[in-house]
């Protein structure tokens, strides 16, 4: 629990604290509360920290959250929850504030399958979606989120670009779909605290080798290039990431670093997944000198999956399932 002032345990009063969900600061503007100790978030905080996934209801009374195969439907009349078919009751009342919502952090998110620690040194709550909680000691010891990746160094690898789109098909351009996918993670990483490099930002040219070399040059701790697939099969769907294949595994390489990424794209984009693959002969792969990835977010060539691969609520999935990838690679 974080110490509140000292006002009725039944109130709620505000709560100065810090919100920290995989790494990455988490605002409100209607701020946090506190009743008898209990953090209560706005509802629509949850999405900002599990994702596109998180589906939420609120009818004035009636609170309904999903989230993968977990339901929960709360009410602001009564600390009642019902936790799929289990009648609970909850640390403190959700109740209604300054246009939202607002529900107990700690009972919802560990409800929903998260990891939640709270630091009463740095008045933080610390939430993992992704099983990783080592960054969790580093704000238990004063550090700010800043200076936890301060010094880490990732580089976005837009694939393609200028005159070669990558695989086009009807007015939809493969170089175009990379490179919005590569900006929402960029953003992602920044607010973390990450310094990041794109090898490109907008459409235009750039040699393979030099992808490579801007990324050596930088002393990167990771490089990340997106793409999107396409093959002769229509009916072929689904995620790769690959790999170039290292001799020494007991160091983080390329094919630790695939893996990490492989299991947040699938448990993200619930889709088919065709593993990691070694690809000894790409250049962005074979020439950079830290662990390096591409990532295959989806195949162009099916009809169905373009339609998704085109959207919103798609790419910030793709680029929410990288980030949390990153972050976790950092780690290690």
């Amino acid at each position: 629990m974080l110490p509140v002032s000292g006002q009725n345990a039944n109130d709620y009063v505000e709560a100065d604290i810090n919100l920290i969900a995989d790494g990455q600061s988490i605002t409100a503007e209607e701020g946090f509360l506190s009743q008898n100790n209990v953090i209560l978030v706005p509802l629509h905080t949850l999405g900002s920290i599990f994702g596109p996934s998180l589906e939420w209801e609120f009818d004035g009374w009636k609170i309904s959250i999903r989230y993968e195969d977990k339901k929960l439907v709360m009410y602001t009349a009564n600390p009642n929850c019902l936790n799929g078919d289990k009648l609970l009751t909850l640390p403190a009342r959700p109740t209604f504030r300054n246009g939202a919502a607002m529900v107990p952090l700690r009972y919802t998110a560990e409800a929903l399958g998260a990891t939640v620690f709270l630091s009463q040194e740095t008045r933080s709550v610390m939430v993992s979606t992704t099983g990783e909680t080592q960054w969790f000691s580093e704000i238990s010891r004063g550090k700010t989120l800043k200076n936890v990746h301060i010094n880490k160094t990732v580089v976005i690898d837009p694939g393609h670009g200028g005159s070669n789109p990558g695989a086009v098909y009807g007015n939809v351009k493969e170089k175009d779909l990379n490179l919005k996918v590569s900006k929402i993670l960029k953003d992602k990483l920044t607010d973390s605290g990450v310094t990041v490099y794109m090898t490109r930002m907008d459409d235009r040219d750039v040699g393979l080798y030099t992808r490579a070399d801007i990324a050596n040059k930088l002393n990167a701790d990771l490089f990340v290039s997106i793409h999107h697939n396409a093959s002769p099969n229509t009916s072929a769907q689904g995620v790769m990431t690959l790999y170039y294949p290292a001799a020494n595994n007991s160091v983080f390489n390329g094919k630790k670093f695939a893996q990490i990424v492989q299991k947040h794209l699938v448990d993200t984009l619930k889709t088919r997944d065709w593993g990691i693959i070694p690809r000894p002969n790409l250049v962005v792969l074979r020439q950079t000198s830290m662990p390096a990835v591409l990532a295959e977010l989806g195949y162009m060539t099916n009809k169905a999956e373009l339609q998704r691969l085109v959207t919103e609520d798609f790419q910030e999935k793709a680029a929410h399932a990288l980030y949390t990838a990153v972050m976790e690679a950092l780690q290690q």
